[in-house]
């Protein structure tokens, strides 16, 4: 896997251009970092979800959900769907003040890609994980610290289910475990 401080790099660079490219993340990215701090934004344990069996679900905070199609690198939301290209660097977030859409900010476009219902307590971050298209075609997401949390569910072709779960210390996971039907 590529090493943390190369992607922590990358995203610093693309985080520069996206501020001088975009007013919405400028102000969503100062707005954020005013609040938590300035190394606030950064790659938390990058998690390959090339390789997959479509889908992977993606969901921020605790209700957003977004889906990935590895078969066509594709990341889809409900207003928009975007292909994830070998070396851009996508940031998924929202805009400050908050108008109930996740922003997907890419190297040749901002996208509104999904919609959250803003009555809920925890929605997604203004600036709240990323996606690498890595030159060797490895696909990688990242919370960026969120303050809110992120969830990836899916499949590995080898296959192994997955579930992975980015969320502060205080977020309760309830495990129920399920009796195996088929017993042998």
């Amino acid at each position: 896997m590529q090493a943390l401080s190369a992607l922590q790099s990358k995203l610093a660079t693309v985080i520069d251009q996206f501020r001088r490219k975009y007013t919405g993340f400028d102000e969503s990215y100062s707005t954020y970092t005013a609040q938590y701090g300035e190394g606030a934004v950064k790659v938390y344990e990058p998690f390959a979800i090339n390789d997959t069996i479509d889908p992977v679900i993606i969901i921020l905070g605790r209700t957003t959900p977004l889906t990935y199609k590895d078969s066509r690198r594709l990341l889809l939301g409900s207003l928009s769907s975007v292909t994830i290209e070998k070396g851009g660097v996508y940031i998924m977030g929202r805009r400050e003040p908050p108008d109930s859409k996740v922003i997907l900010w890419s190297p040749k476009e901002e996208s509104e890609i999904e919609q959250f219902d803003s009555r809920i307590r925890i929605i997604p971050s203004r600036v709240h994980a990323g996606i690498f298209g890595l030159e060797d075609g490895r696909v990688l997401f990242s919370d960026l610290g969120s303050s809110s949390g992120s969830i990836l569910a899916g499949e590995t072709s080898k296959p192994e289910p997955f579930i992975s779960l980015y969320a502060s210390p205080r977020v309760g996971v309830h495990r129920v475990p399920i009796e195996n039907k088929y017993s042998q």
